[in-house]
């Protein structure tokens, strides 16, 4: 791999080369890291403690208790079912469930449509907001499906047993050690990726080529008590015939709090940056950080999304997994007041990087109409 230094004046598809010959997340006991200084979790003794001792949900209870949580509208199907070459736009379906639209081509991102992100429906977190539609309101064509990583909040095996049963042929698209899982659920046209990967795809009807990019996040995985890491996470970009791009950051944190004295921050969003920005829409997550020094190694604060937000080049972003499920201590309207106050604070319009109401299609502030 090249040194840093030369690294450094490299930029698009020669940087994307180089980077992807570096496996420093990758373990030599076959599972999978965050190779920055900017990761570092509890170890699992001590997260145990802080649940019991530290993990209170009375704050977000009652905000749902005063209906202070998102709204949930009707799908606009007029907008979903026919989108036009040359228009990017997604639809915010709950939590980091999104419906991107790239030039006519219909891509479905972590669906989660359950009442409980939990390996069973008897217990587990619960959503308090509705989701926008079921696997059978969704477009009559779905062409792609992403799954960004393997936890329950972004991996519903109900939900994607029915999207196999409607879509046979679609295909998938997600990190490394997912397929056995997505094979079960019944999907048959299955890609697995690494860290900067790309998929070079056509769509039936639709002129031209698009490009699916695998691109890091920082994160861990799990769906027991010893598969901790044993399959990896990432986030995903989408580029369209046009040359709009599409970026979807999976869950992600941004710099921990325990143990990064450092306070070093995640490289990989200027990298993604370099190599694919800038960027016409994108999903950022923005919930599901508090208390921060159990959480923020894996999940970003709002304050932290903006800065991912900037890294990325993004010109229009909406904030996801937030507002359907209580997974963390803070109030479920905390993540978009915070949101705002940032985007403000470091001189942005508000609008730039808002969030949206369940449901809510948000287009590209303008039409693309030429490659990047």
């Amino acid at each position: 791999m090249s040194k840093p230094d030369d690294m450094a004046e490299l930029s698009g598809e020669a940087l994307r080369v180089e980077l992807a010959k570096d496996k420093s997340h990758h373990l030599k006991n076959g599972r999978f890291t965050n190779p920055w200084p900017s990761f570092a979790i509890p170890s699992m003794l001590t997260f145990i403690k802080d649940l019991i001792f530290n993990f209170d949900r009375k704050a977000a209870n009652q905000a749902i208790a005063q209906g202070r949580v998102p709204q949930v509208v009707p799908l606009d199907r007029t907008l979903i079912e026919g989108p036009a070459s040359g228009q990017m736009q997604v639809t915010w379906l709950g939590h980091a469930s999104l419906l991107v639209q790239v030039d006519g081509a219909t891509i479905l991102c972590d669906p989660v449509f359950s009442q409980r992100c939990s390996p069973s429906q008897w217990i587990g977190p619960k959503r308090y907001t509705a989701p926008a539609c079921q696997v059978k309101d969704l477009p009559d064509v779905v062409d792609v499906l992403i799954v960004s990583h393997n936890h329950y909040d972004h991996l519903d095996w109900n939900t994607l047993r029915e999207v196999a049963k409607r879509y046979p042929d679609i295909r998938v698209y997600s990190p490394l050690g997912n397929r056995g899982i997505l094979e079960s659920v019944g999907f048959r046209n299955v890609f697995i990726g690494d860290w900067w990967d790309e998929f070079r795809i056509t769509v039936p009807g639709i002129d031209g080529e698009f490009t699916l990019a695998c691109t890091p996040a920082q994160h861990m995985t799990a769906r027991g008590i010893f598969d901790r890491m044993a399959t990896l996470w990432s986030s995903w970009v989408i580029r369209g015939p046009s040359g709009g791009k599409f970026f979807f950051s999976g869950d992600t944190a941004y710099s921990a709090v325990y143990g990064n004295d450092s306070k070093a921050e995640c490289p990989a969003f200027k990298l993604i940056g370099r190599v694919y920005g800038p960027f016409d829409l994108s999903a950022i997550a923005i919930g599901a950080y508090a208390p921060e020094h159990m959480f923020s190694g894996m999940h970003v604060t709002p304050e932290q999304a903006v800065r991912i937000h900037e890294d990325i080049g993004s010109k229009k972003s909406i904030g996801i997994h937030w507002g359907t499920f209580v997974l963390t201590n803070e109030p479920t309207d905390e993540p978009p007041i915070r949101l705002k106050s940032e985007m403000l604070a470091r001189g942005h319009k508000a609008e730039e990087f808002s969030v949206t109401s369940i449901g809510e299609t948000t287009l590209a502030f303008s039409p693309l109409t030429s490659p990047n």
